[in-house]
Parts: structure tokens; sequence; C-alpha cells
């Protein structure tokens, strides 16, 4: 196999992006769309120049003319369709989160495993060349000891009907966008956190709109991040060692064609000069960046490395599942008002 034929299982909006990275990818072809609907699907092929069009999922699984098959559908059937497609002997690339339990992780990636096929959740991030360098610039020391990091991903939700208010279908802004700090801390500090402490601002369907989360790790590190589908737009980070920083402007590269900048600033010496230490002369300071943003083309060609090539995924199930799990325990901490341990024991799989 040279190249893979792609299918969409739903007419989701996230599509666009995927559909425009995977035309523009030499190893990939869009070949069919499915939704519930037969004429939505004729239309959406119509629309976007994709020659076959199906009214069930049932019947995109069955198409011999597909390989792999793009996951948009709300969180809650992430884990059904999945099972399902790679029993069907295709090649899965799942929107996050992955799944909304351990449980139904596991089973995805049993079937995967059964099948001989490449499951993968499409978390963006992981896969561009500013994640994976920030991780080795954590690990190299440069920074010294990581004593602290934050995280934001807010935004305002522009639609009062949205999905992603409903609570049966897995929606609240921690799944929703506090999925990306999660795993972008997981990834770069490659250390997963031992216990969750969160507080949530809740909306009239009882789903989380504002959410704030803290994570402690047996390093000493503390992770601090806000989620928001009901403030003003905000997405940035900021690493802190004892001997340096880091702090990027655009950390989940969700923002496609915005300039990615990392500035780093590092301590030459234990102590500086000033009341509290803050003579900037005592500062090297470094910015860099990986110019416009194009990470949806990027985890395109990830996924066509898996499937083709077989390389190792920059963001194996093992970590989406570790990332269930600490969503799942930061949204007990919220309810609770707790803190909650993070242990594959300790948490359930309701």
């Amino acid at each position: 196999m040279s190249r893979l034929r792609w299918g969409l299982l739903s007419t989701a909006r996230i599509n666009e992006r995927f559909i425009d990275a995977v035309r523009r990818s030499d190893r990939s072809e869009l070949v069919a769309v499915a939704s519930r609907d037969v004429q939505r699907a004729k239309a959406y092929a119509d629309r976007y120049d994709i020659s076959s069009s199906y009214g069930t999922y049932e019947e995109l699984a069955n198409a011999a003319d597909v390989d792999a098959v793009y996951i948009s559908l709300p969180n809650h059937l992430h884990a059904e369709w999945a099972v399902r497609l790679c029993e069907a002997g295709k090649h899965v690339f799942c929107e996050k989160p992955l799944a909304l339990s351990p449980a139904n992780v596991d089973q995805m990636a049993h079937a995967a495993h059964e099948a001989g096929v490449v499951l993968q959740e499409a978390s963006a991030t992981r896969f561009h060349r500013q994640t994976s360098d920030i991780a080795e610039i954590v690990s190299s020391g440069r920074l010294g000891r990581i004593m602290f990091c934050h995280g934001t991903f807010e935004f305002t939700l522009p639609a009062a009907a949205d999905i992603r208010l409903n609570t049966d279908m897995g929606g609240g802004a921690l799944w929703d966008v506090g999925c990306y700090p999660v795993a972008f801390f997981q990834a770069v500090l490659r250390e997963n956190p031992v216990f969750a402490y969160a507080r949530a601002v809740n909306g009239p369907t009882g789903i989380d709109l504002a959410f704030s989360g803290f994570l402690g790790y047996e390093s000493g590190t503390a992770v601090q991040f806000t989620a928001s589908m009901a403030t003003p737009t905000a997405r940035s980070a900021r690493i802190v060692g004892e001997r340096g920083s880091l702090e990027l402007d655009q950390p989940w590269l969700t923002s496609v064609g915005a300039q990615t900048t990392v500035r780093q600033q590092l301590m030459p010496s234990a102590a500086g000069a000033g009341t509290f230490g803050d003579d900037p002369d005592q500062l090297e300071v470094a910015t860099w960046d990986y110019g416009p943003s194009d990470v949806y083309l990027d985890e395109v060609r990830g996924f066509e490395e898996l499937v083709l090539a077989g390389s190792q995924s920059p963001y194996p199930l093992s970590d989406s599942r570790m990332n269930v799990q600490v969503i799942m325990a930061l949204h007990e901490s919220a309810r609770t008002g707790q803190e909650v341990p993070i242990d594959p024991s300790s948490i359930t799989n309701e």
C-alpha cells in the first residue's frame, strides 16, 4: 500500500480542516463520507467533491475501497464505532478524546490488535515538532528541575444548541479543550500525575462551562490549567524550572496559519541582582518559531507513517488511556471537592 484511501464517519464541522490536510498530502486521498441521513451524506459529498456517500455508518465500514476512517462523531460514540471499524479491517484515526473511560480505550485497543490495524487518537498537538522539541529541552535539564507549569485553553462557544453542552454526549470544557493541556504536559514532562484537584463552573445543562485543574506529580512538579467554553479566547503555556522557563503562545497549535513562537529565559547564575533578583541583565533570552501552524497536515502525515511505514506513534494508546483516567479524576474532584489520586485501580469506569 502506497496511499491511504480515507472515509469520513460523520459530516462534523471539524472535517473541513481534515479534508484540506488530506488533499494536500501526496499519500492520501478522500474517497467516501457517511452520515445517518443519505441525503445529507450526498449533499456533503457533492459539496466537497467526494466520490462516494453512504446513508449509514455500517456501509462505510464495509466499503472495499476505504483503507482508513476518520471519526469525528460526538465523544460518546467514539468507542463504539472505532471498535466496529477495526473489526471491519479499517485503520482508525479518532478525534480526541479517544474515549470517555479507560474500559472503552481497552476495548478499542483490543479490537485494533485483533484486527491488525492502526488505531490512533487524533491529538494534533502530539504530531508537531514543537511538542517533541519542548519535551527534549525539559528532559535535557536545561531548565533545571521543573517546578510548575501553567496552561490555558479558553474560548466562547458561539452556539447555544452545540452538542458540547450535552452531558450525555461527553460534552463540557474539560473533555473538549481541557484534554489539550492534559495531553501536552504529559508529553513534555514525560511523567504522569499522581493526584488531581479541580473546580468547575457549570451551566444550565449541568455541563462544565469553565474548568480549573491542578495536577500533582511524584517529582514535585505542579501543573495548573484552565479550560473554558464561556470566556474570552486565551491559549498559552508556561513551563518553569529552577534555572529557566519556556513560554509558548500556541501550545495547542489549533489556530491554523498562526505563528508558533517559543520564548526561553535562562539564568546563568544561581542568584540575580536587584531586590527580587529581577535584574534583566541576569537573564539570557532566546526566541524561536516554527512558522505558521499547519498541524492538521502534520497529523495526517504522521498517521500515514504509522500505517504505510509502520513507524512508532508519538502518542501511543497507553498515553491516551492515562489521559482519560486523568480527566475522569479531575471530574471526580470537581464533583466532590476532594483531591483524587490517579491510579488505574482507583478510577471507576462508569
